[in-house]
């Protein structure tokens, strides 16, 4: 063990060769969480950017289109849409956003899910087929308040 700590020289090289992987260590990890932030910024910056060229232009959706906006793509903005009404409810990620309680409906026309207050994926569709006048009543109080509360960006074809 001696000849160990001869060959590394006095306490404050061997220190110094041991500190030194531990001080690269903590400087990647920081570089690696300030690089994903500043990533976060940036497709957030690009998403707002896109929403509010769809708010001065709205587009018409087809379904497979819509799909590409239900937040699994940062760089994009969070979409749902109500009896074909296309909003942006990024503003709510938190709820409509991947992971959240009404995850399902993003990037979707989701009206029949509204409607029934259903979170289930067979309803998170637009066919309102069979749907009754209490529950389409329901759906006219959820369309109000999301197209109150948030931009549309366009309509579903």
């Amino acid at each position: 063990m001696a000849w160990a700590l001869e060959s590394l020289g006095q306490p404050p090289t061997w220190l110094l060769v041991l500190a030194t992987p531990v001080a690269l260590l903590f400087g990647y990890r920081w570089l690696q969480r300030r690089l994903a932030a500043m990533d976060e910024a940036s497709a957030r910056a690009e998403a707002a950017a896109l929403s509010t060229k769809l708010q001065k232009n709205p587009k018409t959706f087809t379904k497979d289109e819509l799909l590409a906006y239900n937040g699994m793509d940062r760089r994009k903005p969070l979409l749902l849409a109500l009896k074909g009404r296309v909003i942006d409810v990024s503003a709510g990620a938190d709820f409509y956003g991947p992971g959240g309680p009404y995850g399902i409906f993003a990037g979707k026309d989701a009206s029949k899910g509204f409607a029934m207050m259903s979170l289930k994926e067979e309803d998170a569709h637009s066919d309102l087929t069979g749907v009754d006048d209490d529950h389409l009543k329901i759906l006219d109080d959820w369309y109000s308040k999301l197209t109150g509360k948030y931009p549309t960006v366009g309509h579903v074809a």
